[in-house]
């Protein structure tokens, strides 16, 4: 796969950009709650302007991610805090799974992680640990380094709510975008689903635009390659915007900083026209308009030839595999899912 590593932040329509004359004074503010593994790739095409703060809860991974290099010098700033994060601070457990990657303060339903076979989910251990709230470790310091905060990625495998309960002031005074991993049924005993946390989000300003990925859950009980059906929907990655247009949730004051940095934010998520709409609407004029129209439509571009000589491709491997056509033409939909629809063309 071709590297994102600052592809954006090298494109010259952007580098020339009001956007990222904000972003080489001071850094995007960019905190992921559950770093496990390393920093999340959707803020790569900025990495040299964008500052990293991560919380990863096991001791061991997060000594691991701040000695490795490869990991900590793309960036502009990068501290991975071993921190389990909450509403507050308390006394907790850790439950440790079988993979690694779903380690949670709740304990896995064992109802629904057998009900699905969800060998991934199922508890080898507990480690007791102590919790803090986003608000205190931002804003409890003397001197603030970095505007971290302003860009937030929740994974956490069920708490992300209870995060977000401790995070008030952060989302208040300067986060402008939430990338949060929801669930549509409890697979953590007692965690809050989609709906809480959409509505939680909305009361503090906060406009939900869509989900980046979503997965399912069954029996299977069908066999994909000849049988299709629908599953139930399991997980998703929620996008969320404090969006100043009009229609907005509630009015809201923004700042030039700010404008930017959901310009920015806008663009690594993919919501190219909302994008375009938000530098319309605020700052863009004159040659900074003719750049910022030229840069969201750059990165934007699919051009036909290309969809084209995908869908070739796809047929060549659906007549190399008739039995697996199901399968190859379900993946090239995957892949296309989370594009713009077409029902609104004639």
């Amino acid at each position: 796969m071709e590297s994102l590593l600052n592809s954006l932040l090298s494109e010259p329509l952007f580098a020339e950009s009001a956007p990222c004359a904000t972003l080489r004074r001071k850094p995007l503010g960019f905190v992921d709650i559950g770093a496990r593994g390393g920093v999340h790739p959707l803020v790569e095409p900025l990495a040299g302007v964008t500052a990293v703060l991560g919380f990863e809860p096991d001791e061991e991974e997060c000594a691991r991610l701040n000695a490795d290099s490869g990991i900590r010098t793309p960036w502009s700033a990068f501290r991975i805090e071993p921190i389990a994060l909450a509403a507050g601070e308390s006394v907790a457990q850790l439950h440790l799974l079988s993979t690694p990657t779903n380690h949670s303060l709740l304990k896995p339903n064992v109802e629904f992680t057998e009900r699905y076979n969800m060998v991934k989910w199922r508890q080898i251990g507990v480690v007791p640990l102590r919790t803090s709230n986003l608000d205190k470790l931002l804003f409890g310091l003397p001197r603030q380094e970095h505007y971290w905060g302003e860009f937030l990625k929740l994974d956490t495998q069920g708490t992300e709510f209870e995060i977000l309960e401790g995070a008030e002031r952060t989302l208040a005074e300067r986060t402008v975008a939430v990338f949060c991993e929801v669930e549509f049924f409890q697979v953590m005993e007692g965690q809050k689903l989609f709906s809480d946390v959409e509505l939680f989000l909305r009361a503090r300003g906060f406009a939900f635009y869509g989900f980046a990925t979503i997965g399912h859950r069954s029996c299977k009980f069908l066999d994909k390659r000849k049988e299709a059906g629908r599953e139930r929907m399991f997980y998703a990655d929620a996008v969320f915007f404090k969006d100043p247009l009009a229609g907005c949730i509630q009015e809201i004051v923004f700042s030039e900083r700010g404008i930017h940095v959901l310009f920015a934010c806008a663009l690594l998520l993919e919501y190219y026209d909302f994008a375009l709409e938000l530098a319309r609407a605020t700052w863009a004029t004159g040659a900074e308009a003719k750049r910022i129209e030229a840069l969201v439509r750059t990165c934007a571009a699919l051009p036909p030839t290309k969809t084209h000589s995908d869908a070739i491709e796809l047929a060549r491997r659906v007549k190399a595999n008739p039995d697996l056509a199901n399968i190859e033409v379900g993946r090239f939909v995957d892949r296309r899912r989370h594009l713009c629809d077409y029902n609104d063309l004639s």
